[in-house]
């Protein structure tokens, strides 16, 4: 048995749960059809239903859970935190709501040495979400 396949087996006998928030990107669908036939992990997307539909076209991501933040019921409470965090940089609840909904997955591409802590500050209410999303299990 080689090194990946040792690494499959022994997270099919310790099945966790993975966000995969990059729903535009046509690889992660490639990646979860392929982890799901494998049985390695349960998955959830991060995205509309609509976008997660097109973009995996042609791919068996069945039994992957779609989880859309404009539809979470705790969307204001992470607006809210988002808000609080960044006021007094200029932050605006509703440049918090668009932040949370159109740019949850592009913050950690935007991560240099100088805007570090700035960023870590704006991922907590995005981070607060996969935790609960995570706790449904």
């Amino acid at each position: 048995m080689g090194f990946i396949d040792s690494i499959k087996e022994r997270a099919r006998q310790n099945i966790k749960t993975i966000v995969l928030p990059e729903t535009e990107d046509r690889r992660t669908y490639e990646a979860a059809a392929q982890t799901l036939k494998e049985g390695n992990a349960k998955l959830i997307l991060v995205g509309s239903e609509e976008v997660v539909k097109k973009n995996s076209e042609g791919l068996d991501i069945t039994g992957a859970q779609i989880i859309d933040p404009a539809k979470t019921d705790k969307l204001d409470e992470y607006v809210d935190l988002l808000f609080k965090l960044r006021e007094k940089k200029g932050m605006t609840p509703e440049k918090a709501r668009e932040i949370l909904l159109d740019d949850y997955n592009g913050m950690k591409n935007k991560e240099t040495p100088e805007n570090r802590a700035a960023l870590a500050e704006l991922r907590a209410p995005i981070d607060r979400f996969f935790d609960d999303v995570l706790v449904m299990d």
